[in-house]
């Protein structure tokens, strides 16, 4: 060890730590309160903490406090990519000390943590084990149900999505501040005849609305309890309750677990924080981790509060307040940028932040970074800007994928993705929401839409009168012109039937453009051409609506294969642009892929009704980036944890960023929780009769939030940091104008802290101009009519086309000599120019396509799961992990999962909560092909000599590196004694392979190699098992050859990394999910059938 500090860590760390590091590393066991700025090294910090626990529980340093060891330390962070990330920095971590096999803390997130108390505790508040969690899309699906048992009287809508929207958000607030429904309506009952002495009617009105939506959110609660499924919330409001009445489960927990570490504590919302102090107060050594200034998620529920009393809320055993102790060593960005991000953040309230004199230090070897603030008259002008500067820096040497551009709002991708693409410059848009948004998924949708809906006019014409069939709109007249009349028909015959005049059968009917079609005959008024693109269209309409059958994965994926959508990315000469594209259709699919519905199974209307409900530009559980060399394009909100050499921040204008609007008002909206019963009332400001002066209030702390989510932003970039804003967005009639992070960033910048481009001159300044510059600017994105479906390339010399005529020379060997016959010197001298020039152009191209190495980046983790894949079929693994397509989840996969989750809640000691006769978590639709299969699959477990034993470990997971990459599996059970022999078995649900099956025992052979390397067992110490619940049958051997198996999957994982996916034809064709997109395998099982 140093003089100083302890090796391990100096070693960790790769240098010594900082005094601030030191002190929250080396701190006494007692509650305590890290408030760590961005960039601070917080994650090296809390791994540094468990070396130095267990340093010193194992006398190798001297303390005045006890240790703990690994094992007996909890960590707690969000997401499932944190918690990985986590585990492999303590791990490493750990490496420096000479610790027993298994020796390490145990990481989860707080939902999964609440899940475990549920699973674990849930019978002492008559709760089973294994409830279904519902995502947000299924919430939606549920609530949608209330409609159907009450009546609304005094909500001022009766539009489905918007009732749902109240019910949802009221319901999320009441379990964030664990307020139950009935509450509300007591509380608000209280208060009405005050309200109506008021001088508005607002509040009166929202307050009604608020005791209608809050019985509706008990109806919602009662209707999940019927379905016997929670939501995340509910996760963790019964994990509270029971930590709360059974104070056992709380001191269980405090004494296997020494030492506790809480990630992310500024993210936490008042219910989570209730539940740490339940399970974790009362004085144990709890340290919390968090960042005020990061405090960006309080739209769903993330509340500052927590962080703030920490202190009080976490007490040492005395009854005193816990230390806060502070990292405001910025280890990544430049000086300068931890300025102008500090410029930002410093005008917020003091009584927000628990340091109000916090300022970020940098770390000397960083620099000075550079920004750059800019202003634009309009947002195509921004959009180039970013564009140009990124093709700059990407020619000076940057990688693309280590430069990124974080908007406020996905209104700001489209432009972005066409001064892309004008500067062949790839792009990943990262999550859904953001997908939904761009030209090639919204095609698509246009198409599920159009089939799903016969009245989807809006569909109909997008797909019409864009580029496939580019209808004109004299033509869409004649159609509306027949949907008109026929409307007007309808309304007299129902007109003869007596119905009443205000009955739903009156509302405005759609254009029947769905009926027009197949009717063409009898609307007048069609060009010969307009009829016979509108039949083309008619016909590829009832044939996709065939294909809606299938999965609506597969359909989705057919409509991408019909539409040409592939073929046109693969015959484009912009290689990275297509594969930009490429990379955004496949991870479209994988989200449809990943959504799934309440009860039954995936509907395309269910599917299309969650898109509708994707609209807010705040992600939680944001998609992670792809490791390929592509510029990401973001919200700030899904870049919370990211960082990047280059970071682009467009749209700071009035109204985008910051956006002020604000977002719970419970004066004005009866889906807002009280101020009074929320649990951070103290930072928030109380309605006193004014309207105004509460609502300005409440607009200026959605500009504090705003400013966190700046500050985030800024923060995220390493060396380079462009800031910008422009006057108009959009083709509105009124300029928005600069917003006020960038107008204080503009005067920090020209104080010498950075670059203000363009000049400060009234031409070039950023002025509005009267008249917007973007009005019209779309239109000269639409065709001009009548045209041919495809561009026209006739001209002088070739009067069918080129293309025409480069297929004939094509067939011909060369150019047909009756081209050139009967050309003047004139003419032949214009085709040899002509050609000439042609012919440069196409070098140009095949040179400029070569250059591009559109070879996937290499993954950084690959699933035991995948690498049999790839082991298996190199395509099938590019299928599936490189170029995402859905596959499909049947009976088979499902009832498998629940078999490996039943039989490992059974491990854990919880068989007398699951009987053999229990219903399984599974439909009747997937039951009705194997009657009582789930059954025979318990009976099987149950009767064989597995089930009397207790495994040693259960559904283990492990991480194996390997030729740079992290093999990453889990274990379904392992039986023995630490110390001996290991039997390592996999339960399968389905048939035996055949004996000569070569890869038969892969899976197992991966998971003895982990046995191996991380908890170091030996190879005799080893028996590897499948077991076969279908039969009862077991096959077992054990690793004879293990640098042989070491070899095999080093050859597998070269490919991987070389990005050779050759297919490998053969019998796994005949079951293969992507046989329709796979030539080769399609061949061997015709040949073979």
């Amino acid at each position: 060890m140093s003089e100083r500090y302890p090796k391990p860590i100096v070693d960790f760390l790769k240098g010594e730590p900082t005094p601030e590091q030191w002190t929250a590393i080396s701190w006494p066991l007692e509650p305590s309160v890290v408030v760590a700025g961005a960039g601070s090294g917080k994650t090296s910090v809390m791994a540094a903490r468990v070396i130095y626990l267990a340093m010193v529980a194992t006398g190798a340093w001297p303390a005045e406090h006890e240790g703990v060891m690994p094992g007996n330390v909890f960590c707690l962070t969000f997401t499932n990519k944190a918690t990985e990330n986590l585990i492999l920095k303590m791990r490493r971590a750990l490496r420096t000390l000479d610790l027993d096999e298994g020796e390490e803390p145990e990481i989860s997130n707080y939902h999964a943590f609440a899940a475990q108390v549920l699973e674990r505790h849930g019978m002492l508040i008559g709760l089973e084990p294994g409830q279904r969690v519902l995502s947000q899309a299924q919430r939606a699906q549920i609530a949608a149900r209330v409609l159907d048992r009450m009546t609304f009287e005094t909500l001022h809508t009766r539009w489905q999505p918007a009732i749902v929207g109240y019910i949802l958000g009221l319901d999320e607030q009441l379990q964030n501040h664990l307020v139950e429904p009935e509450t509300v309506v007591e509380h608000v009952e209280g208060k009405l005849d005050a309200l109506r002495k008021a001088r508005s009617a607002e509040p009166l009105l929202a307050a009604e609305e608020r005791v209608e939506i809050a019985r509706a959110v008990r109806v919602f609660r009662d209707i999940k309890a019927e379905l016997g499924v929670i939501d995340f919330g509910d996760q963790i409001a019964h994990a509270v309750r029971i930590a709360s009445e059974f104070p056992d489960v709380g001191r269980a927990y405090r004494d296997r677990f020494g030492a506790v570490l809480l990630d992310e504590y500024q993210d936490t919302n008042h219910a989570q924080a209730v539940l740490m102090r339940a399970v974790f107060g009362a004085g144990h050594p709890v340290t919390a981790v968090g960042d005020p200034d990061q405090n960006i998620y309080a739209w769903r529920g993330a509340s500052l509060w927590n962080l703030l009393h920490f202190r009080k809320e976490f007490p040492l055993s005395d009854g005193s307040e816990s230390a806060q102790l502070p990292l405001y060593t910025n280890f990544r960005s430049g000086a300068r940028i931890l300025q102008a991000a500090d410029k930002v953040i410093d005008a917020l309230p003091a009584n927000q932040r628990p340091d109000p004199d916090k300022l970020l230090r940098p770390w000397e070897r960083n620099g000075d970074g550079r920004v750059e603030v800019a202003r634009y008259e309009h947002e195509v002008a921004e959009a180039e800007g970013v564009a140009e500067r990124a093709h700059a820096l990407h020619a000076n040497g940057v990688a693309w994928r280590d430069m990124a551009v974080l908007c406020r709002t996905h209104r700001l991708f489209e432009a972005l993705q066409l001064a892309f693409g004008a500067m062949e410059v790839p792009a990943e848009f990262v999550n859904l929401a953001g997908l939904i948004h761009l030209p090639e998924i919204v095609e698509v949708l246009a198409y599920a839409r159009a089939t799903e809906d016969p009245k989807d006019g809006v569909a109909l014409a997008r797909i019409l009168t864009g580029p496939r069939y580019r209808v004109g709109l004299r033509d869409l007249g004649a159609l509306a012109g027949w949907s008109r009349a026929k409307g007007a028909k309808l309304r007299e015959v129902l007109s003869d039937l007596a119905f009443d005049e205000d009955d739903d059968l009156f509302e405005d009917h759609p254009f029947l453009m769905a009926e027009a079609l197949e009717d063409l005959d009898g609307v007048q008024g069609l060009t010969d051409e307009g009829r016979a693109r509108l039949a083309e269209f008619r016909d590829e309409l009832d044939e996709l609506r065939v294909a809606a059958r299938r999965p609506v994965g597969e359909f989705l994926a057919e409509i991408i294969r019909r539409t040409g959508l592939l073929a046109e990315l693969d015959s484009t000469a912009d290689r990275p642009m297509a594969l930009a594209k490429r990379r955004n259709l496949a991870a479209f699919l994988e989200q449809v892929h990943a959504f799934q519905p309440v009860d039954g199974e995936l509907t395309l209307r269910a599917f299309l009704d969650h898109i509708d409900s994707i609209d807010d530009d705040r992600e939680w559980n944001p998609v992670q980036p792809s490791d390929d060399d592509s510029v990401k394009v973001m919200t700030v909100h899904a870049a919370k944890g990211l960082e990047f050499e280059v970071v682009f921040v467009p749209g700071l204008a009035n109204g985008l960023f910051p956006d002020a609007r604000v977002q719970q008002n419970p004066a004005r909206k009866g889906s807002s929780l009280d101020v009074e019963l929320r649990r951070d009332r103290d930072l928030l400001p109380r309605f006193d009769d004014s309207m105004k002066a509460f609502t300005d209030a409440l607009r200026e702390q959605e500009v504090a939030e705003e400013r966190r989510t700046c500050y985030v932003a800024l923060t995220r970039a390493k060396q380079h940091l462009f800031v910008s804003s422009a006057n108009w967005y959009g083709e509105n009639l009124m300029a928005k104008g600069i917003g006020r992070f960038l107008v204080e960033l503009l005067k920090w910048a020209r104080q010498g802290g950075g670059v203000s481009w363009p000049p400060d001159d009234p031409e070039a300044n950023g002025q509005a101009s009267q008249t917007n510059p973007l009005e019209g600017y779309r239109q000269r994105f639409v065709q001009p009519w009548p045209g041919p479906a495809r561009p026209d390339d006739r001209d002088e010399l070739f009067a069918d086309g080129w293309r025409r005529a480069a297929l004939v020379a094509q067939e011909e060997g060369g150019l047909p000599a009756t081209f050139l016959a009967d050309l003047s010197p004139e003419e032949r001298a214009a085709f040899e120019e002509t050609s000439a020039t042609r012919r440069t152009l196409a070098e140009h191209l095949r040179a400029q396509e070569a250059e591009v190495d559109e070879r996937p980046a290499r993954p950084s983790t690959v699933s035991v799961g995948r690498l049999t894949d790839y082991a298996r079929c190199p395509k099938l693994y590019y299928w599936s992990a490189v170029r995402p397509l859905p596959r499909f989840a049947g009976p088979s996969a499902r009832i498998g999962t629940e078999i490996h989750r039943w039989i490992e809640m059974k491990s854990r000691g919880q068989a007398t909560l699951l009987e053999v006769d229990d219903e399984p978590d599974v439909t009747l639709e997937e039951l009705a092909g194997a009657p009582g299969r789930h059954e025979d699959l318990r009976i099987a477990f149950v009767q064989s000599r597995f089930g009397e034993m207790v495994p040693l470990f259960a559904e283990r997971p492990f991480l194996l590196p390997i030729e740079g990459i992290a093999i990453k599996g889990r274990i379904d059970a392992i039986y023995g004694v630490p110390d001996g022999p290991w039997e390592v078995v996999d339960w399968k649900t389905g048939q035996l392979p055949n004996a000569d099956d070569p890869l038969a025992g892969v899976q197992l052979d991966l998971y003895a190699l982990a046995c191996i390397e991380v908890w170091r067992k030996t190879p005799e110490d080893l028996k590897l098992t499948y077991f076969y619940l279908r039969t009862g049958e077991e096959r077992s051997h054990t690793v004879d050859d293990v640098d042989g198996v070491r070899e095999r999957i080093r050859m597998w994982l070269r490919g991987i990394g070389a990005a050779a996916f050759e297919p490998t034809p053969g019998p796994h064709c005949r079951f293969c999910d992507f046989r329709p997109f796979c030539d080769p395998g399609q061949a061997w099982v015709d040949a073979n059938a």
